[in-house]
């Protein structure tokens, strides 16, 4: 059975990620275009699978042998999506606990409504003083 194979991306070297029929543009391998900015994540480590790798064998190898692009192992793939997994989990965390501050303060900062006794109370004075 083929095997998936592990890269990441070098600082610098903007290797795309061959378009698939999901991907309207094109991305690219532990990059990110952020307006007329390139943004990159070296620690990011791909899979790609060996129906990809497999029909863009040549493109890969030369991007790795141009050091644009370096080897990784399963295991340092699987260490990726644990360390991933928990910043997203953290993350996640810190927005509901943002949430919960925002929706404590936002009550707080909500006048309360008026008992119904001190509305008739209100009421009954400007009775009497229609009255008078």
């Amino acid at each position: 059975m083929p095997e998936f194979h592990y890269v990441s991306s070098v600082k610098g070297h903007l290797v795309t990620r061959f378009p698939s029929l999901r991907a309207s543009t094109a991305q690219y391998i532990g990059a990110e275009r952020k307006g007329k900015e390139i943004v990159w994540d070296t620690d990011v480590v791909v899979a790609i699978s060996p129906q990809e790798w497999a029909r863009y064998r040549r493109e890969f190898r030369r991007a790795i042998s141009d050091e644009s692009l370096v080897e990784r192992t399963e295991a340092e793939y699987k260490a990726y999506l644990e360390s991933h997994e928990k910043a997203e989990q953290k993350a996640a965390e810190q927005r509901k606990a943002d949430a919960d501050a925002e929706a404590k303060k936002s009550q707080a900062n909500v006048e309360p409504e008026p008992s119904p006794a001190s509305e008739g109370a209100s009421n009954q004075s400007k009775g009497k003083r229609a009255n008078r």
